[in-house]
């Protein structure tokens, strides 16, 4: 089986770049996904993985698609090859025409380390970047930080509840670890309410 994979970062940006070039190639499924690269906490990508059989092939338009974490990478590219599948990214040569399999696979562990780098050294320049234009935007007074999600005055109703139940139960006493039990939400956000007592 060909496997396709395309990932993005935000909800806001498009897949149709790289779904079409993998429909091109005429994979036989393509998982989409849209999260972060700088982990691996993506249920598409731990669900293409555990669909893996001997001889697949899952198909990526480039390194960084597959993440930005030199080490995550590395990991998926065994858990890959530890079942007898492989993966190829597209714009990284395959070196077919090196007649020495040694070489080949010289030049393209090379190449991929090469890659792995370059991609976590463009999250760094990302968040670099978030960091300075968060620092201007304070100096400036427009920076408003994260959306609050859960809050007395949140549009969404479902959240607002949870911010009342979750105050409720602090106001009780209730211990926060309990609370995340009961209402499963974060650690963190429990306490922040906790702050605002």
């Amino acid at each position: 089986m060909i496997y396709g994979y395309a990932r993005v970062s935000t909800k806001d940006q498009n897949l149709a770049r790289q779904i079409q070039a993998l429909s091109d190639l005429g994979v036989d499924r393509i998982f989409k996904e849209k999260a972060s690269g700088s982990n691996l906490s993506r249920p598409i990508l731990k669900k293409l993985l555990a669909l893996l059989k001997p001889d697949d092939v899952i198909k990526v338009l480039s390194l960084d698609r597959l993440g930005r974490n030199a080490n995550d990478v590395t990991n998926v590219i065994i858990e890959i090859r530890s079942k007898g599948a492989n993966i190829d990214f597209l714009d990284i040569p395959s070196y077919e025409d090196v007649r020495d399999e040694n070489t080949r696979n010289l030049l393209s562990s090379i190449t991929i380390e090469l890659q792995k780098y370059l991609a976590a050294e463009e999250r760094k320049k990302i968040l670099e970047r978030q960091r300075q234009g968060i620092a201007l935007a304070k100096l400036r007074g427009v920076y408003q930080g994260r959306p609050i999600l859960y809050g007395p005055n949140v549009s969404n109703s479902d959240r607002r509840k949870t911010y009342f139940e979750i105050k409720r139960l602090l106001k009780a006493d209730t211990p926060v670890r309990r609370i995340q039990q009961l209402t499963g939400r974060s650690i963190t956000l429990i306490q922040r309410i906790k702050r605002e007592l």
